[in-house]
């Protein structure tokens, strides 16, 4: 009987240290899930920057357009504390203007490529 006694003893503190580690383990993850969202939406942020400088704006103006709609959607996630969502939205917005960025620079390659054709053509047809 006096076994059954200090075995309760001893597993009391225990089951009480288990529920104090996997109350902190969610208390971090909820706080992580916080700067991780903030730390998406700021690289989103950037990202969506990099690719208006690119000129996104006129070569891929839908793919910008959905990063921006996902940023925003992000900003109220994380507005509304749903911070695991505001850092999917976040990233697939990033995903958006990188791909906005990549298709601008693209475009604007093969532009400068046609232009380059049409000089070589030009001194072709008119040597001096």
């Amino acid at each position: 009987m006096q076994n059954k006694n200090s075995n309760r003893q001893l597993l009391l503190p225990l089951f009480f240290m288990g529920a104090l580690a996997i109350l902190l383990t969610v208390g971090c993850a909820t706080s992580g899930s916080h700067s991780t969202a903030t730390m998406k939406i700021s690289e989103s942020e950037k990202a969506i920057s990099v690719a208006r400088e690119s000129n996104a704006i006129t070569n891929t103006p839908v793919d910008l357009r959905n990063a921006e709609n996902k940023l925003a959607q992000a900003n109220q996630a994380f507005t509304d504390d749903e911070y695991l969502e505001a850092t999917r939205l976040a990233e697939k917005a990033t995903v958006d203007a990188d791909c906005a960025r990549i298709m601008a620079n693209a475009e604007k390659a093969k532009k400068d490529a046609d232009q380059m054709h049409q000089n070589i053509r030009n001194l072709h047809q008119n040597p001096e």
